[in-house]
């Protein structure tokens, strides 16, 4: 169950503008006490401290008494507090999700400023202590990925990306005219949504009162009374304080919204004290798992990793031009090789020498053809790039979530399925208990799994019982020579460079092992059929694709290498 709580930049304004009146100039401790249940306790002079229940749950901020800290069984609550350092300020930003405490302590720590930040964004609840001079992160009540940004101690801090949305900076005219614009022309359904994208302090909250009638009618005289109502909540002051009744559970507000039931609190710090007063006490849950939340932390670190290839593809961009370039050197000057060689030194077009790899096989005009086929595959691929990186975020930013979640004892309801359908995938292709494996293994400097058939029997136990469907399955064309399985369940090609070592291996394990360069054939595993009488080893295949490698052997070492570090 989440906190039916909702942080928006109305309220963490308000909530700002109470904490500072509260705060501002007191002696504080210069290090909060950050506790395994989300919480955040900062001491404050006059037997009090800061109090930030930050669990799912909960969601509440308080300043609270030592009696009823001792009452909570707050953790770190100590006697006789070190209060060496002072509330300078605080603050919010405007229209954000973000509490910024800033703290003075001379002498203490190096530049004597540090700021207690505390984000408020939905689902990443956090609370990190900020070097001021060095903007780097002391420490964090949740130490992790999130969004890109890193926030784990000692890293940089990096601000959520601001919200960008119109400020109430402007004259009224030019207000007006923003407003009409977003607003006028759309039906009356669609405002909400439109106001909270591009107007500040809305939020789907607010959104239906300050719409009002404008939500449901049109009319210029809708319009302006809910322009009204915006300009006059996004740039007033906020002197309110109410618990909402909502569908999800009490609310405080920095204002009553027309149509929802509200009672008036003493303040908003009173509010949630009032909540939390009231909410039912915790029952202890079963928390998930280790082994539950290790396959999502695996999962998240398989994302990074990804992240960490493609982006250094991405810093290769230009292979394609490359080997285009190659061609059309080779197709200039085609008396300058031989059927046979391996290679050819050839005048560049800016006044040097480029050497080029030949297959020894084809012809100067065949291989031409192969480097331009080549460089055609390279360019699809680097157009893909991007995509790719921009998906593996996506799991990143997903997974990192998931791992935050089951670290507080939540499970979000869609991890479950998502591990077990990686995990009968991995059934599926896994050795049983005390079976000989019918492959060597091999790890590609990308991280993915290759596997190698032993022998001809053995390639078809590697193809048929030890690969899932989606993996790339490849062989040395036309010539004897193992199966090969490169672990893949992502949708399109694999990474170039792990396709290309996973090919190497293929080429050495085969009768083409001498040749300078050999033509590789891969496909996906769904699309490899065994002939009904068909020999051991013997298979057909569609849907193939065909790359040239160099066997070099110090590849082999290599993936060996990186598969023993496993």
């Amino acid at each position: 169950m989440s906190n039916p709580i909702r942080f928006d930049p109305l309220l963490v304004r308000a909530v700002a503008a109470e904490l500072r009146a509260a705060l501002q100039g007191r002696s504080v401790q210069p290090q909060p006490v950050f506790d395994r249940d989300l919480s955040c306790t900062l001491a404050l002079d006059r037997g009090q401290a800061l109090r930030l229940d930050l669990h799912p749950r909960r969601g509440w901020i308080r300043i609270l008494s030592a009696e009823s800290l001792e009452g909570e069984g707050a953790k770190g609550r100590d006697d006789d507090p070190d209060l060496s350092a002072r509330v300078l300020r605080v603050s919010a930003p405007v229209d954000e999700r973000l509490l910024r405490i800033d703290l003075h302590e001379g002498g203490r720590f190096r530049g004597g400023k540090r700021s207690l930040v505390i984000e408020l964004h939905t689902n990443q609840w956090n609370v990190l202590l900020v070097d001021s001079e060095e903007r780097r992160i002391v420490s964090a009540l949740r130490a992790r990925d999130a969004g890109g940004r890193s926030l784990m101690p000692g890293a940089f801090y990096q601000p959520p990306a601001p919200a960008r949305r119109t400020l109430p900076d402007r004259p009224r005219d030019a207000l007006w005219e923003a407003w009409t614009a977003a607003l006028g022309s759309l039906p009356p359904a669609e405002r909400p949504r439109e106001l909270v994208r591009r107007f500040a302090y809305a939020s789907p909250l607010n959104a239906a009162a300050l719409l009002g009638s404008a939500a449901s009618v049109d009319g210029d005289a809708a319009l302006e009374e809910a322009f009204e109502r915006w300009w006059e909540v996004a740039d007033g002051d906020d002197a309110g304080a109410f618990i909402l009744r909502t569908p999800a559970g009490p609310q405080p507000y920095p204002m009553a919204l027309e149509g929802v039931e509200s009672v008036r609190a003493e303040s908003l710090l009173a509010a949630f004290g009032t909540i939390a007063a009231a909410a039912p006490a915790e029952v202890e849950e079963a928390k998930p798992g280790p082994d539950l939340l290790g396959q999502a932390r695996r999962k998240l670190s398989g994302a990074e990793k990804r992240i960490e290839r493609l982006r250094e593809e991405l810093a290769g961009v230009g292979q394609a031009d490359r080997l285009r370039a190659q061609g059309d050197l080779l197709l200039a000057h085609l008396d300058w090789a031989e059927p046979g060689d391996a290679s050819v030194v050839l005048p560049d077009f800016d006044g040097g020498e480029m050497e080029i790899a030949l297959d020894p096989k084809l012809k100067p005009h065949e291989n031409a053809e192969r480097l331009y086929d080549e460089a055609r595959r390279r360019a699809r691929a680097e157009a893909r790039l991007p995509e790719l990186l921009e998906a593996a975020e996506k799991e990143r930013e997903r997974w990192s979530g998931a791992v935050a979640a089951l670290e507080a004892g939540e499970t979000p309801v869609w991890v479950e399925g998502a591990l077990r359908r990686g995990d009968a995938k991995e059934r599926k292709a896994a050795p049983q208990p005390g079976e000989r494996l019918p492959y060597r293994l091999y790890r590609t400097s990308g991280g993915l799994e290759v596997r190698v058939g032993r022998s001809s029997r053995d390639n078809d136990k590697l193809t048929f019982r030890h690969a899932a469907h989606g993996d790339v399955w490849l062989h040395a064309r036309s010539v004897p020579g193992s199966h090969v399985v490169l672990r893949w369940a992502e949708e399109g090609a694999p990474p170039a460079r792990d396709l290309e070592e996973a090919a190497t291996l293929a080429a050495l394990y085969s009768k083409a092992r001498t040749s300078g360069t050999v033509a590789v054939d891969w496909t996906r595993r769904k699309y490899v059929r065994k002939p009904r009488g068909a020999p051991p080893g013997r298979v057909t295949l569609i849907n193939a694709k065909t790359l040239f490698v160099a066997p070099d052997p110090a590849v082999e070492e290599r993936l060996r290498a990186e598969a023993g570090k496993d």
